[in-house]
């Protein structure tokens, strides 16, 4: 069953990014383990969601964005708006952390900003070179080895949480910088809801790559897997700068090199500081895994969109699935360098042009995600329901109510930060 997982652990590489080295390890360092539930609510309510990704390229051989298309043109305006934030901002977000982490080990002096588009142009050429395949073995390997890792050093530290660290008061009290870091945790916990659209592309992909389609127990047992993984890594971080972090008069660094530097001392403290090189290497390695995770799903999605308005005004024809996969797959792969080039140049606009402060940029980032969440999980769920999808892919009735449930409560959430972080 190994050699068939892939989608799932893509997920986990993608979602271990910014969420969870910056905002997780920030959550347990100026909150304790306080917010723990709220990341647990957020995984909770924004699992069908998901999974509904996994589930509908498994059962028809196409991805999400077809179905958007399906659904009509504010469909696609809001996946567009969503997937154009994610390809430019969110891509320099990661990879502006992963320039501070590899300044911080190598002890350089290169500006980040400048480091950041050196690693844009080397995994850009990596995925050119090796697309799909070359990104999945590199990509599970770096996971399995940093859950072992991370599963040893909050082993060593947990004995040192101090007592304080699990007290629910931070969150009791109704601050305005509190509730805003709240919105903004829980908007790329785990992900972006974006990223059930990065799924289907992944699901179907990997049914070429084996060369028959994904069953559909397969592909939820391997996105089970990895959804698992991300809240297990959420909470390791959060633990991490609970025990480490969370003193009086220590304060979390407000830009990436600062961040990154606090980041891996956190792992030598636990570990010792013998295990600095392994960890500090394994560290980089997989927020290159995320970046190379986003460089490589987001042309794909552009590429998808491009390439279903050029067919016959949308229209699908009736293909078997495999069939329906080939079509799907290389339809993404027609623009995929050029798209590429351009992802690595909108990001590089963005570093250069708009970002002034580390954590501010993060938090936007995060917070438009959070604010698009409830209206693509909607579009998910119409997805699942649609025609094209057969009865025995579609979702239990308990599924159906925990969707419509995670729509409502991301929905609220959404008009809590409206009325907190714009209104007033």
């Amino acid at each position: 069953m190994g050699h068939r997982l892939g989608p799932g652990l893509l997920f986990a590489a993608s979602s271990v990014g910014t969420s969870h080295l910056v905002q997780s390890t920030r959550a347990g360092a100026d909150y304790g383990l306080a917010m723990f539930g709220l990341i647990l609510l957020a995984c909770f309510i924004k699992y069908p969601a998901f999974r509904f990704g996994t589930d509908y390229a498994a059962a028809t051989g196409s991805t999400l964005v077809d179905s958007y298309f399906r659904q009509g043109r504010w469909a696609v305006a809001v996946y567009t708006l969503e997937v154009l934030v994610t390809m430019f901002v969110a891509t320099a977000a990661v990879g502006i952390v992963s320039a501070g982490l590899i300044n911080s080990v190598l002890s350089l002096a290169i500006p980040a900003r400048w480091l950041t588009c050196g690693l844009l142009v080397l995994c850009a050429a990596v995925l050119i070179s090796g697309r799909y395949q070359l990104f999945e073995k590199l990509t599970k390997g770096l996971v399995a080895l940093f859950m072992v890792l991370i599963l040893v050093a909050v082993g060593l530290t947990l004995p040192k949480l101090q007592i304080q660290a699990t007290s629910m008061a931070p969150v009791l009290q109704p601050e305005h910088s509190t509730l805003l870091f709240m919105v903004a945790l829980a908007g790329w916990m785990p992900t972006a809801i974006s990223a059930s659209v990065f799924q289907s592309l992944w699901v179907c992909a990997k049914s070429k790559a084996l060369g028959r389609p994904l069953t559909l127990a397969e592909a939820r047992f391997d996105f089970n897997f990895g959804y698992i993984s991300t809240i297990l890594l959420a909470f390791c971080f959060m633990v991490l700068g609970a025990v480490l972090m969370f003193q009086p008069g220590e304060a979390v660094a407000d830009n990436a090199s600062g961040f990154a530097t606090q980041l891996i001392s956190l792992f030598t403290q636990s570990i010792g500081q013998f295990a600095y090189p392994i960890i500090a290497l394994v560290a980089v390695a997989v927020m290159l895994s995320t970046l190379l995770a986003l460089l490589d799903a987001c042309p794909r999605a552009v590429g998808a969109m491009l390439t279903y308005r050029k067919q016959s005004g949308g229209s699908a024809k009736t293909l078997s699935i495999e069939a329906t996969i080939e079509q799907s797959v290389a339809h993404e792969d027609r623009f995929y360098t050029l798209l590429l080039v351009a992802q690595c140049l909108g990001a590089m606009t963005v570093l250069m042009l708009f970002m002034s402060s580390f954590k501010d940029f993060i938090d936007f980032a995060t917070s438009v995600a959070f604010l698009t969440a409830p209206v693509l999980a909607v579009m998910n769920h119409r997805a699942i329901y649609a025609p094209e999808v057969p009865d025995s892919a579609r979702p239990s009735p308990l599924m159906r109510l925990w969707s419509l449930l995670g729509i409502i409560v991301m929905g609220l959430f959404g008009l809590c930060y409206i009325y907190f972080g714009i209104l007033n």
